[in-house]
């Protein structure tokens, strides 16, 4: 079964120069057919598949595998309430299956099930893995642990988020509910400094401030975890990142309290209902940086960048959820981003920027408004970039 590039939307982080998709191209040789029928689930051989709710779990979660990537079939699966909170299922979960190219070539296995102690839930460990002809994982891609829970309507999956943090601190600042790692020593001056970046920006999107949930992590690393990855891609891959998810939910893995960037994102979510992904990173990185630095010194190494006339297509990147780096922490599509939205604001202000986030995921009908196509993007941006800083109230 292919399914084209629809796997290419897995973002799995949204800061930091560390957004890319589930399975960059370099990763994966493309050797042919599908090794194995898509929606089959393979079952280790030590789980317990007599325990009754092991065999609804089960059931459960071969009608997850088979049906993941059909919205048109009813959820019959997933944990309603959870699909609310996270802003639906991880895109790595609903295509981890796939190679770059659209085949499935990385089975589901079944590694575990173990209680959680609390009647009636328990935590299925489930790995996409590459595969020989023995069955002997070649590449292990993700190890997700899915949280299992009996409701009302049978036995369905969900995130194990709280059950990973149950043993976390607690701390309240305003409107920001702090769940913060034991690891993590937690700064009163950083939440401070969040709640002061919280009110700007409220008054920059002319809409008030609401409830935030944010998980305080010490890196990427122990951000997937909590989330409910063993085994992911970039959970070692970057020292510092982060990631807005659902209406209110920032998890950052910087190893501090305060993380503007993803709070711009809970910002443009509520204000913009369809919205282009480089403008979305660019305003964030233009109100709040990436990657521990300011937008101007992001510009600055574009500036460079372009000097030096490096070859790169860069409407591809704006287009790609595949990153460049200049100088290890420049991802040039935030960076261009940014500077597209520095356009439009100097040109026509605040309301034509928010005309143009709202305008949909296709920012180039909007962005000729201001003289920059595709054709034009490189020319348009060095010109830009020649003029004087724009100063945002």
């Amino acid at each position: 079964m292919s399914i084209g590039s629809h796997f290419l939307a897995a973002i799995v982080l949204v800061s930091c120069g560390a957004s890319v998709p589930s399975d960059p191209p370099a990763q994966v040789e493309h050797t042919g057919a599908s090794t194995y029928e898509f929606g089959q689930l393979i079952i280790w051989p030590t789980v317990d598949t007599t325990d009754v709710f092991n065999a609804e779990a089960i059931a459960c979660l071969r009608r997850f595998c088979l049906n993941k990537v059909h919205p048109e079939i009813n959820n019959d699966y997933w944990y309603t309430p959870d699909l609310e909170r996270f802003g639906g299922i991880h895109q790595e979960l609903l295509y981890a299956e796939f190679d770059s190219v659209g085949d499935a070539r990385y089975p589901p296995t079944l590694l575990a099930i173990r209680g959680t102690g609390i009647p009636d839930q328990r935590v299925l460990s489930v790995r996409w893995a590459l595969m020989d002809s023995a069955g002997v994982a070649l590449r292990v891609r993700y190890v997700f642990d899915f949280l299992a829970r009996r409701t009302a309507d049978g036995v369905r999956l969900g995130f194990p988020l709280d059950h990973n943090t149950e043993h976390w601190g607690h701390k309240k600042v305003g409107q920001v509910s702090y769940i913060v790692s034991p690891e993590h020593t937690f700064s009163a001056v950083h939440a401070q400094q969040q709640m002061a970046d919280i009110e700007r920006l409220s008054r920059f999107f002319e809409l008030p401030s609401f409830p935030i949930t944010y998980y305080s992590c010490t890196d990427p690393t122990e951000l997937f975890r909590i989330r409910g990855y063993q085994q992911h891609p970039l959970m070692h891959l970057y020292p510092t990142g982060g990631r807005a998810e659902g209406k209110d939910i920032v998890f950052s893995g910087n190893n501090k309290d305060v993380y503007t960037h993803e709070i711009v994102h809970l910002f443009t979510g509520r204000k913009f209902a369809e919205r282009s992904w480089v403008l979305d990173e660019g305003l964030a990185t233009v109100l709040a940086g990436s990657s521990e630095h300011s937008f101007t010194w992001h510009k600055s190494n574009l500036k460079r960048f372009l000097e030096a006339g490096t070859e790169v297509d860069l409407v591809a990147l704006c287009n790609s959820y595949d990153p460049m780096y200049i100088n290890e922490h420049t991802n040039v599509a935030y960076a261009v981003g940014g500077v597209l939205c520095e356009r439009i604001l100097r040109r026509k202000g605040k309301a034509a920027l928010f005309k143009a986030l709202s305008s949909g995921t296709d920012p180039w009908p909007v962005l000729a408004e201001y003289e920059i196509t595709r054709e034009t993007l490189r020319s348009e941006l060095v010109k830009e970039l020649a003029l004087d800083p724009l100063i945002i109230p």
